[in-house]
């Protein structure tokens, strides 16, 4: 049964961290500073997991996953020289996006939604990911990355993240793909508004509550992994204004060149060096 585990925002003031130490029991650790306290943290996903339970004024989404939520949650980690951004612990893995885009691009230069033969994939697992410093291009995991489809936007994220899993994208003979960079799913982009993941559909994205409450929210059109199931021109896309949109007409075809914004898999041997989480004092990784 899924859970549904929301805690508001802000630091629990005299909580011992004696009480959760369990999460770095029996390892090497470091330290890292929340807001003036100090904890002892093996890797990214332990860190996560603390400020879970350290954190009320902070959003933690724990479906499908262990996701940041909210508008603009403290999820900040400097990556090759960037600010980049932790969509959450997903598939048993750190799961983050680079905070602006790369640029315009198109999902493939071909008619077909197929992402594993897509012109984008071939490009950010080649050119783009062998552009990355050495450092940070070795924290980046081989992954198999999600790429099942929907047909409509109207559609809650978590009804989304099931057909990601079990509905072909129409031009795929695959729901899955092995990659080092892809781009977000769209329900990362659901589960991301905290006022709308649980019962809005996509389809009301726009709306002030729901982009306003999105942390993923951008602000530019983007397109995202999941593509169509019914046709095989179209992926999904987020405009502008937060509205999301599974195919509607000759511009939103995979050929149309979007904003994109590389996200990728961390190796569990990636830990927190030091920071905050925030934008001024972002997390700083090491191997």
């Amino acid at each position: 049964m899924k859970k549904n585990v929301k805690f508001i925002l802000g630091i629990i003031l005299g909580l011992s961290l004696g009480s959760v130490g369990v999460f770095a029991a029996n390892i090497a650790s470091r330290d890292v500073s929340y807001e003036n306290k100090v904890s002892n943290v093996n890797n990214v996903q332990e860190a996560i997991e603390e400020l879970y339970i350290l954190s009320q004024n902070k959003t933690f989404l724990l479906e499908n996953g262990f996701r940041y939520t909210g508008e603009n949650p403290n999820n900040y980690v400097f990556f090759n020289n960037e600010l980049w951004r932790i969509i959450g612990f997903l598939d048993n893995k750190i799961k983050i996006i680079r905070s602006d885009s790369i640029g315009r691009y198109a999902w493939n230069t071909i008619l077909s939604n197929d992402w594993e033969t897509s012109s984008l994939y071939h490009y950010l697992n080649t050119t783009y990911y062998n552009s990355l410093e050495s450092v940070s291009k070795n924290m980046v995991e081989n992954a198999t990355w999600r790429t099942g489809a929907w047909g409509n936007n109207d559609i809650t994220s978590s009804q989304i993240y099931d057909q990601e899993g079990i509905t072909k994208a129409t031009g795929s003979n695959t729901l899955t793909a092995t990659g080092y960079i892809g781009l977000m799913n769209i329900s990362d982009y659901g589960y991301a508004s905290s006022r709308c993941y649980a019962t809005n559909s996509l389809n009301t994205y726009h709306e002030f509550q729901c982009a306003s409450t999105n942390w993923l929210y951008a602000g530019i059109e983007e397109k995202t992994l999941t593509a169509s199931s019914q046709q095989e021109i179209y992926s999904f896309v987020i405009y502008a204004n937060g509205y999301v949109s599974s195919g509607n007409g000759d511009s939103n075809n995979v050929a149309t060149p979007y904003e994109v914004r590389p996200a990728l898999y961390l190796k569990t041997a990636v830990k927190i060096k030091s920071g905050s989480g925030t934008k001024k004092d972002p997390y700083l990784l090491e191997m």
